[in-house]
């Protein structure tokens, strides 16, 4: 083969993001080729620059690039981009405008000059158009498209008609980067590619039998499991706490730690580790689960390049029983070589007013971001706590005062759409997306509300600086300031040697109960007892 046809060969096919999809220890490797994450979504367009006038403005179902043409011809641009690329994900709700609206305008996303799908969207996400599940699914009032969407030099997404809420993420790759171009037929020419992706992005819950280490850990101890040295990695763990359905409490007070090369990158409570703050709650994603006996179980890739180690701390006042079952597999360390971070936030009470960007985390160093975990405690009955949008700066965005990702709801940001208030049914969970718990005490939001997103080709690299927050700004019923709510986060990341961030250990916090709502109310009464 010539130089010059080498060239030719597409660095970046279908085949090989489905293959990223499909291989959970992809996103602890630097990516190559490299590409920023990008994202289009209708926020408000009234929100310019952080500080400013309109920065909160909530209104962000009607936002899009531009018009064009004329008549019949006039189209909206949602989204595009000149140079190659992939669109990774799109969002929207299965809603138009009006709630009893449920098939919308059709969305046309053109790839190289050539348009690959013409057909409704809410249809095209919910997986009832081209694109079938898991690839394209319904969560709760909203569909999610996973379907990796290569384009060598352009791409652009129009509707006919104004679009409503949408959010589609994408890649941008170097110019030069060859990319293989999407085609419609790929649906069927490659669906055994598909499946067998689809497959490996599913959960896999199933350890070989190996032996599991019982440990008894007394308060203010820990217990620490040293990993097989050298180029490894963690594939996976299990761990469960006797007891810790009849006493939820030990979810919070029993700390997950890891250290990797001598740098401790995993603390964290560990019932807000597997979205269980406030008790034992079965859900099923790629990275995190817990079946109906209450045995969690992580799938993140970790690894190390000379040593590993694993603890749990015992934060609370009695002592406690732990099984951890773990698998440890050869994995070389390269140049592109990342550590695994999940790092926490603790228990924060936020007022309805004034609004504010309430911070994840903050990391400076090179790396990638790849998911989150959010508990919010609402004590209001029959009401909406995530209005607030997600707002990621990658590397100068902060400096310029306008986020890389501008989303358009919490709820949105986690995979499902508003509508109405939301109500036990709508708990789901996928491969990338679960609403793990949704407020209880009332059959509607009061209680804990918990959600978590886990990033595939979505997922963010940053050179030097990621920042996530989202804004804390609650339904148009809960926006005075003793309108409060209890917000706390685990973010998950993958980072190079060296990265630092602001979320340091709290054992302090751990050795307190998880936020009540009688603590909330407490607090409410006494500033609207001060007014």
């Amino acid at each position: 083969m010539t130089p010059v046809a080498l060239l030719l060969v597409p660095q970046v096919t279908f085949t090989s993001l489905l293959h990223e999809l499909g291989d959970r220890s992809s996103l602890s490797k630097w990516p190559s080729p490299e590409y920023q994450s990008l994202q289009a979504t209708s926020y408000n367009r009234e929100s310019v620059k952080r500080g400013q006038p309109g920065w909160f403005a909530d209104s962000d179902g009607t936002g899009y690039i531009r018009e064009e043409g004329q008549g019949a011809d006039k189209r909206y641009v949602l989204m595009e981009h000149d140079g190659p690329g992939c669109i990774t994900k799109m969002w929207t709700p299965f809603f138009y405008y009006d709630f009893n609206e449920r098939t919308g305008p059709d969305i046309q996303i053109i790839l190289d000059g050539k348009t690959v799908f013409d057909e409704s969207l809410i249809k095209l996400v919910t997986g009832k158009g081209s694109v079938s599940p898991p690839w394209a699914a319904y969560s709760a009032r909203a569909g999610n498209l996973y379907l990796p969407m290569p384009f060598a030099r352009s791409a652009k997404v129009t509707m006919k008609q104004k679009p409503f809420y949408f959010s589609i993420n994408y890649r941008v790759y170097p110019k030069g980067t060859t990319v293989e171009h999407f085609e419609r037929g790929f649906l069927a020419k490659r669906s055994a590619e598909i499946k067998e992706a689809a497959r490996l992005s599913g959960n896999f819950f199933q350890l070989p039998k190996i032996k599991s280490d019982t440990l008894i850990v007394a308060p203010g101890q820990a217990r620490k499991l040293i990993l097989p040295r050298g180029e490894q990695a963690l594939r996976e763990l299990k761990v469960s706490i006797e007891g810790a359905k009849s006493d939820p409490s030990l979810l919070r007070s029993t700390v997950l730690t890891a250290a990797f090369d001598k740098s401790q990158t995993v603390w964290c409570p560990l019932g807000d580790f597997f979205c269980s703050a406030d008790s034992l709650h079965s859900f099923q994603t790629r990275t995190r689960s817990i079946d109906a006996a209450g045995r969690m179980w992580s799938g993140w890739w970790m690894p190390y390049q000379r040593s590993g180690e694993i603890a749990i701390e015992n934060h609370g006042r009695k002592t406690i029983q732990v099984t951890v079952t773990k698998v440890v597999v050869p994995a070389k360390w390269t140049s592109r070589s990342m550590h695994f971070y999940a790092r926490w936030r603790p228990d924060d009470i936020v007022p309805g007013t004034p609004f504010s960007d309430w911070n994840f985390v903050d990391i400076h160093g090179k790396g990638v971001y790849v998911g989150d975990a959010w508990t919010v405690a609402n004590v209001r009955k029959d009401s909406w706590w995530g209005e607030g949008d997600e707002k990621v700066y990658i590397d100068e965005a902060w400096d310029k005062g306008f986020p890389t990702h501008f989303g358009t709801g919490s709820e949105d940001y986690y995979g499902w759409a508003g509508g109405v208030y939301p109500v036990l049914e709508d708990q789901f969970s996928s491969p990338f997306l679960a609403n793990v718990k949704v407020g209880g005490l009332d059959g509607h939001t009061q209680g804990y509300n918990i959600l978590t997103r886990v990033r595939g080709l979505d997922a963010i690299p940053f050179h030097r600086r990621l920042r996530f927050d989202m804004e804390s700004s609650f339904g148009t019923d809960m926006r005075e300031k003793w309108d409060l709510l209890g917000y706390s986060a685990v973010t998950f990341f993958y980072a190079r040697p060296g990265a630092i961030h602001n979320r340091p250990a709290q054992p302090e916090a751990v050795s307190k109960p998880i936020l009540s709502l009688a603590q909330i109310q407490a607090t409410s009464d006494k500033i609207k007892a001060d007014r």
